[in-house]
């Protein structure tokens, strides 16, 4: 077992679904710290309970992110090692751990932080596409505006690669048409609730194809663009910069 840091934040990738998927490691180390700060307490209950931990717990809201963050640094100058937990996957990707991370780096240059890898709806997708993952470009969630969505698109039309991002329920079929008409001639596979009861992993065939329910949220991969002289100008144009 690693020697417990203190004072410290560790940065804990917690399960996206399936609550067993929580490392042996990250399982010790909540253990023995002497907060976990939780994106959602509501939520981290659930698998903290599950694994017999009872360490301390406090939100961290991002509507009071100010207070939260002041709040943090005053336990480590305490001298605590403090855990940050997301609701679900690794932090720092779509809650407000890069928010904390930030904050403390700039109040306490030599703080000790370290990141405990695990669970990653991203990694996940790319694991079982089929698509080569290199080159890659993940967009994280798009603008929930549509106009706005399509000019984030649009961007990357002529990237050679694969390109991923997240999306809400709300959203993904109204994405999912535009998606259809900028990249006409890339394959796009969809990965619904990764690891849960519902997990639906498929390539998508366009707008008559239906999902079993409509529901949970997706991780959108576009394979490469398939067309071979497309690809090959960005490439001589990327270069000659």
């Amino acid at each position: 077992m690693e020697e417990l840091v203190r004072p410290a934040l560790y940065v804990v990738a917690s399960p996206i679904g399936h609550l067993d998927d929580l490392t042996v490691r990250a399982r010790h180390l909540l253990s023995r710290v002497d907060l976990i700060l939780c994106e959602d307490t509501r939520q981290s209950v659930k698998l903290l309970d599950h694994h017999g931990i009872a360490t301390p717990r406090k939100s961290f809201r991002i509507h009071r992110l100010r207070e939260d963050m002041a709040f943090a640094l005053s336990k480590i100058q305490e001298g605590q090692a403090l855990a940050f937990l997301s609701d679900a996957g690794t932090p720092g990707i779509s809650d407000p751990g890069a928010e904390l991370v930030r904050y403390l780096r700039e109040a306490l240059p030599d703080l000790t932080i370290r990141p405990l890898p695990g669970a990653s709806a991203l990694t996940a997708a790319l694991s079982v596409c089929g698509f080569s993952a290199s080159p890659m470009v993940f967009l994280g969630f798009l603008s929930p505006r549509s106009g706005r969505r399509e000019r984030e698109l649009t961007a990357y039309r002529d990237f050679p690669g694969i390109i991923v991002f997240f999306e809400s329920v709300h959203r993904i079929l109204a994405t999912l048409d535009q998606v259809s008409q900028i990249f006409p001639h890339r394959e796009v596979f969809l990965a619904r609730e990764i690891s849960k009861k519902f997990e639906e992993l498929r390539l998508w065939k366009g707008a008559a194809d239906s999902f079993s329910a409509v529901k949970g949220e997706f991780t959108v991969v576009l394979g490469p663009e398939k067309a071979k002289d497309k690809k090959k100008h960005y490439v001589v144009e990327h270069l000659d910069r």
